[in-house]
């Protein structure tokens, strides 16, 4: 038995990129945490505090990321943590896909970098139908925090930078 935790953080849009394909987000202290234990056996199970969680997101990286014939042989229990409010642009979802991603490389041992984690959230989000342009805008923000600017069609980060540390954002989420 392995088990494996990984942590990602929220975001929030600046700049939404559904109209020019650029966008500009800026990571938060909210988060997504995830910890998968891997046993001998076969399936996936998913266990989360918040029933609203995308399954169909979590299967499908998994699948992108782990050969078949490796999940045919593995038994993973995900369980996810986060204080992430769903449904109000927070990048729950991007923050959940990086999350998965970063547990499975750790649980399996796969050298995997920050760009192809990056770019397997968001192609897995086009894919699953998550997301129209992937958000790898908000998949940046999510992982590495702080400012980014990023070209989704290109899923290209085009600048980050670090947010000052005393730096607050007031979030207002409506009933």
């Amino acid at each position: 038995m392995i088990e494996v935790v990984a942590k990602v953080f929220g975001a929030v849009s600046m700049v939404n990129a559904i109209a020019t394909g650029k966008g500009a987000t800026l990571g938060i202290d909210t988060f997504v945490e995830t910890k998968l234990v891997r046993k001998d056996g076969k399936g996936i199970e998913i266990t989360s505090e918040n029933k609203t969680i995308s399954s169909r997101l979590i299967n499908q990286i998994i699948k992108n990321l782990i050969p078949e014939k490796i999940l045919e042989k593995n038994r993973l229990e995900l369980d996810f943590r986060s204080n992430i409010p769903t449904g109000y642009g927070l990048k729950s979802s991007s923050a959940i896909s990086s999350a998965v991603a970063l547990s499975c490389a750790k649980s399996f041992r796969k050298k995997i970098g920050d760009e192809e984690i990056l770019r397997l959230g968001a192609k897995t989000s086009i894919q699953t139908k998550v997301s129209i342009t992937g958000a790898y805008d908000d998949a940046c923000a999510c992982h590495f925090g702080g400012f980014n600017v990023t070209d989704n069609l290109k899923m290209k980060l085009i600048h980050r930078e670090l947010a000052p540390k005393d730096l607050q954002v007031v979030i207002f989420l409506p009933k």
